[in-house]
């Protein structure tokens, strides 16, 4: 399990998740998304795996979004159904193109771009009958890896077959947390959903690259937040998983980004203390990862 060193790779998947909801997981997802593009050229798909679609709808902006599905724009929710009969009469399961399912978000000249594979609320069907899905995200991805430096995934809190879906094609999870009464409740469960997975899949290996704390109030720390941040930190070493020293304070200007599908550091009203403090936590994503 990762500590201290730094991970060395070329190009990397990537899985934001943490057995607990609300602590911002969508946010940190396609910020550093934005960032790896604009900061640092880098060529990266976002992959929504979230029925609730929150991460599509920040990247696009909610009314694109919303344009996008009405012209029957092709979502992640295919690539687990794509051998389901398509209800025809001939009942003949329709192969995906892959380059159908990513909508490009923006291409700039220097070859950095953001493509999004957008999710839709009828993903929540393959929890239905989730048989034999489990590595259909994985059989995509390998098709289209070598076009990107970076592969983000945002998954929802739930334990599911959408999860074992993300870590098939994933090696490495960043995990976010929000300094309250516990914080840590969904690390043992995490920590558990990570091993039975590699219990089943002896193959396969994967390591938590850090904790982020994330969404708190700056300056107005209270008694409760730095106990929960205490717990975390004795938690972070039971388990070995590193802490980063860049924390995330809370601003409205993120809900402003993902209503505009805007980069913080590029949406109206950001102030500039906002854009550092996102800015020194993503240099030391990037200088962790070696990207």
């Amino acid at each position: 399990m990762l500590l201290n060193h730094h991970l060395n790779l070329a190009r990397s998947t990537w899985l934001f998740v943490n057995m607990k909801g609300g602590v911002g997981k969508t946010t940190l997802a396609t910020q550093l998304a934005w960032h790896a593009v604009l900061e640092q050229d880098k060529k990266v798909l976002l992959i929504d795996l979230d029925p609730q679609a929150n991460a599509s709808q920040s990247v696009m902006s909610p009314q694109s979004y919303v344009d996008y599905l009405d012209a029957n724009g092709a979502t992640v929710a295919d690539i687990f159904e794509q051998f389901t009969p398509t209800g025809t009469a001939s009942g003949s399961p329709k192969q995906l193109d892959p380059s159908s399912v990513i909508y490009n978000r923006v291409a700039y000249g220097d070859g950095s771009l953001l493509d999004l594979v957008p999710s839709r609320l009828e993903l929540s069907w393959t929890l239905r009958n989730p048989t034999g899905k489990e590595t259909l995200l994985a059989r995509f991805v390998a098709k289209i890896e070598m076009n990107y430096d970076l592969i983000v995934i945002d998954c929802s809190p739930t334990d599911s077959i959408l999860t074992d879906a993300a870590y098939h094609c994933s090696r490495y999870l960043l995990v976010p947390i929000r300094a309250e009464f516990l914080a840590s409740i969904g690390f043992p469960l995490l920590n558990r959903s990570i091993r039975s997975f590699e219990v089943r899949h002896d193959d396969k290996v994967l390591e938590v690259a850090g904790l982020v704390f994330n969404d708190f109030v700056r300056g107005n720390e209270k008694r409760e937040h730095q106990l929960s941040r205490s717990d975390v930190q004795a938690k972070a070493i039971q388990y070995g998983w590193y802490v980063f020293e860049n924390d995330i304070p809370h601003s409205d200007s993120y809900f402003r980004a993902a209503r505009d599908g805007m980069p913080i550091g590029s949406t109206k009203g950001t102030h500039t203390i906002v854009k550092r403090e996102f800015s020194a936590f993503a240099r030391e994503f990037w200088k962790r990862i070696a990207l």
